[in-house]
């Protein structure tokens, strides 16, 4: 299963908030910095995952984007479904008329069965499953990244 730009940037903000220990808050700009990713991309991310609960925004000098208790006890599994914000994220056969829709096609149910599984599998995991132990290194030494840790 291939995951769309905006559940990937989603994931990599959660993953790098809940990594945060020593200052939880970050900007739109750090965050930018760090992944290399558009601010404007990132803007109608956080926003997303704010209006889910998954963040906590702060406006001001002591303001910034924080990580949710929400996002930290919800599973993997969950958090994408709700990134990919599609109920049939992998056939649709109303997107373009199928000739097979009304012929008993069992393409569709499958493809439903095994990302249902997907989905199953990956919440028997959450975030803090994907804590790196290398967590400063990965910023002092990817050329990719900068430190924002």
């Amino acid at each position: 299963m291939k995951l769309n730009h905006f559940t990937d940037f989603s994931m990599r903000v959660l993953m790098y908030l809940n990594q945060k220990k020593d200052s939880p808050q970050s900007s739109l700009d750090d965050l930018a910095n760090a992944f290399k990713i558009s601010r404007n991309h990132l803007v109608k991310v956080v926003q997303f995952l704010a209006a889910n609960q998954l963040v906590l925004t702060k406006r001001g000098k002591n303001g910034g984007i924080s990580i949710s208790e929400k996002a930290k006890q919800t599973p993997l599994g969950d958090l994408i479904h709700l990134l990919e914000q599609d109920d049939s994220p992998i056939v649709n056969c109303d997107a373009k008329p199928c000739v097979f829709k009304s012929h008993n096609c069992k393409l569709k149910s499958l493809f439903n069965k095994a990302y249902l599984l997907f989905i199953e599998s990956l919440n028997e995991s959450n975030l803090s499953d994907l804590e790196f132990n290398d967590w400063n290194y990965i910023f002092e030494n990817n050329p990719n990244a900068q430190n924002n840790s």
